[in-house]
């Protein structure tokens, strides 16, 4: 069942605004109170929960504004996300090197918003992060709970909830470059068991760079029912669609330094043979749940899902910019059972999902690669289908050994298989070094995680914890049917993960901190090679080891100003891989933070200024250790005035100093290769409530 939806929207704002709603604002008085965690499968305290967990408030979300995912997330200890030639793509790094591996679970309202076997590193993207109500990053392994992909973390983008959303509220925003942002969200109670919301945005901008315009739509529907006293019913439709132009790299630091809008030399070469690279994303799911108290001690929850992902692409990265359109329809079941006797809490689930999918690869005009050898001549050089199923059961238990300690222990069996036809010819296309698997190639993957954690609860404010997670991720489909000459004839195996982490958090009304202590170790590490030709593949390396440290400070100094400041350093390196040794690898630095002042002064009272300072320490460009970007700080300010009850206007200006830096920096294909990130920009804009 296709449910792609390309609209829009424009019939739906005569639907919403029909409806109430009521927006939210920076609050004067800025508390830290105790917030509730969902990303972990059951609703609880973040302080009381053996993990490093960051959130961010709708207060926090409310302010950022975010129109592209490393705005939403950057403030957080040891997470950095970099925007790509696309401008809405991203690649996240999560206590990892940046890079576009599976290493992390993408959520919307705790559900997976794609499949682990056709993970997209533009995952993002797929969920309405742009009218998020908040976001929890859980760092760290949660494959105990959540199965492949949940190694570095776990980004939930959550919706707003349809009982605090009652009213209406229209906001626009303007910006460099064109850009403009509508958005339009309502809401209204049924009666007093029932209530639904509704949000549908639109933006588009010219963007900085030559041939990277985009427009982007989002629409959410949220509905609840407490049927009774035992039972509530949720529906949750969420539909996006974006198109890109898509910019490539640019070669060469030279051309960097003088020439950051230019669109990149793939970009140019396939515009100079007719073809207009642009990517486009196009999402829509369809959830259902049903929790249902079955007694004082018992609560079972079931959520079913059907869901569409679908990304059609130019590959820019590649010299030939082959086009590739890949859709996947799943249809899901998550099931759940908390049992709360005092001292002992268990859940127990089952995850199932089938995804069927297709992938498409073409290339548009003849090439010679690397200038030299033989013409490849136009064509198809990939058309598979690929059935995935995946089937996990799963417990957790934790026992209060005292009022003060708590130990916890995880299980869950992941099996994940697929069956893959190819509908071309096997073997090598034309004289490329691209090969076809044929069509009995169908793997199965079977893996027992275990996890295991300890918590002290110190007093009603602060906590220690330690925990041990074991963690794996399969090989995407793309990894392995998508093949080159270099490993036509090699199978990927699974990467097994382990974690070792211990932390401290402390919480009162005016301070708030944690800090975290982790080593990650990554056995059968898919990494990256080259062939004679520079053309890249995959094989499983050595192992990869990832230590580091990490702490947020958030302190409100006075009535008036409150600071917000996060650290991570970490070091990441293989160990003894057959290539590149004990060397440290690429995209990684070793210090990231981000400091953030709030001021909210109270003779201009309903204003709110925040000036945010991030820094990007020095990284290699290689895994063979040659050559450094010298890393990056950047300025921003943004503001926020609520004139009266029904006003507030808001503005920000991102990279304050003009700064000329790099989103990421790379040697690939035998040369340096820079995505510029944007010059100064200025945003203005107002909300409406009605």
């Amino acid at each position: 069942m296709e449910i792609v939806m390309k609209a829009k929207f424009i019939s739906m704002f005569s639907v919403v605004s029909l409806l109430c709603f009521s927006s939210y604002g920076y609050t004067e008085d800025i508390t830290f109170d105790d917030m509730t965690v969902t990303a972990t499968r059951s609703e609880r305290s973040s302080l009381e929960l053996p993990v490093s967990i960051n959130i961010k408030s709708a207060d926090e979300v409310a302010v950022d504004k975010a129109s592209t995912q490393r705005e939403l997330l950057n403030s957080i200890a040891g997470v950095r996300l970099t925007q790509t030639g696309s401008t809405i793509g991203h690649t996240t790094s999560i206590r990892l090197p940046n890079n576009t591996n599976p290493y992390y679970l993408f959520l919307q309202d705790s559900i997976p918003i794609q499949s682990s076997g056709f993970f997209n590193h533009n995952g993002l993207a797929y969920t309405n992060f742009s009218s998020a109500g908040a976001v929890e990053v859980f760092k760290g392994a949660g494959t105990a709970l959540y199965g492949s992909d949940a190694v570095g973390g776990i980004i939930n983008v959550r919706s707003s909830k349809p009982m605090d959303n009652l009213g209406a509220k229209f906001s626009a925003e303007f910006g460099r470059d064109d850009f403009q942002r509508f958005e339009i969200e309502a809401g209204v109670e049924i009666d007093e068991h029932a209530a639904i919301s509704a949000n549908m945005s639109h933006a588009k901008a010219d963007v900085w760079r030559e041939h990277s315009e985009y427009e982007r739509d989002e629409l959410s529907i949220n509905y609840v029912n407490d049927l009774n006293d035992d039972n509530q019913l949720k529906i949750g439709f969420n539909v996006n669609s974006s198109e890109s132009e898509m910019t490539s790299v640019i070669e060469g630091f030279r051309r960097y330094r003088d020439e950051p809008t230019y669109l990149g030399q793939q970009v140019e070469r396939s515009i100079a043979a007719g073809i207009d690279p642009i990517r486009e994303f196009d999402y829509a799911r369809l959830n259902v749940e049903l929790n249902h108290i079955v007694s004082d001690t018992l609560e079972v929850n079931a959520i079913a899902y059907i869901r569409n992902n679908r990304n059609r692409y130019s590959a820019t990265w590649e010299p030939n910019v082959a086009f590739n359109d890949g859709k996947e329809n799943s249809y899901g079941l998550l099931l759940k059972a908390d049992v709360d006797l005092g001292r002992l809490h268990t859940i127990t689930g089952l995850d199932v999902e089938y995804t069927q999918a297709t992938r498409e690869y073409e290339q548009k005009f003849d090439y010679t690669p690397s200038g030299w050898g033989s013409n490849v001549a136009a064509g198809k050089i990939y058309d598979y289908e690929v059935d995935y199923k995946a089937l996990a059961p799963y417990i957790r238990v934790e026992l209060a050994i005292s009022p003060k300690i708590k130990v916890g222990a995880g299980l869950r069996y992941d099996i994940n298989s697929f069956e893959y036809t190819n509908k071309l010819t096997d073997g090598q296309y034309a004289a490329s070094t691209y090969s076809r698997a044929s069509s009995d190639n169908d793997p199965t993957f079977n893996h027992l995680s275990p996890k295991l954690d300890l918590t002290y609860q110190i007093s009603g404010q602060q906590s220690v914890y330690g925990r041990y997670a074991n963690g794996f991720r399969v090989p995407q489909a793309s990894r392995l049917y998508s093949l080159r000459t270099n490993n036509i004839d090699f199978s990927l195996d699974e990467e097994v993960t382990d974690t070792f982490e211990i932390g401290y958090k402390y919480r009162n009304a005016t301070h708030e901190f944690t800090t975290a202590v982790y080593s990650l170790v990554i056995d059968d590490t898919i990494v990256r090679r080259e062939n004679a030709l520079r053309e890249r593949y995959f094989v499983n390396g050595s192992k990869t080891l990832h230590r580091g440290i990490e702490f947020s400070l958030a302190s409100k100094l006075s009535d008036e100003v409150t600071t917000k400041v996060a650290y991570s350093f970490s070091q990441h390196e293989f160990d003894g891989d057959d290539v590149y040794g004990d060397n440290e690898q690429r995209q990684a630095p070793e210090n990231t933070a981000n400091t953030r002042l709030i001021y909210t002064p109270r003779q201009v009272k309903g204003l709110t200024t925040l000036f945010e300072w991030e820094h990007v320490g020095s990284q290699w460009l290689d895994d063979a250790n040659t050559t450094r970007y010298a890393g990056h700080d950047v300025a921003n300010i943004k503001m926020r005035y609520e004139l009266n009850n029904n006003i507030v206007m808001f503005a920000r200006v991102n990279n304050i100093t003009d700064r000329l830096y790099a989103e990421s920096a790379e040697i690939a294909y035998g040369t340096q290769r820079y995505t510029p990130a944007p010059p100064r920009q200025a945003f203005v804009g107002f909300e409406y409530k009605l």
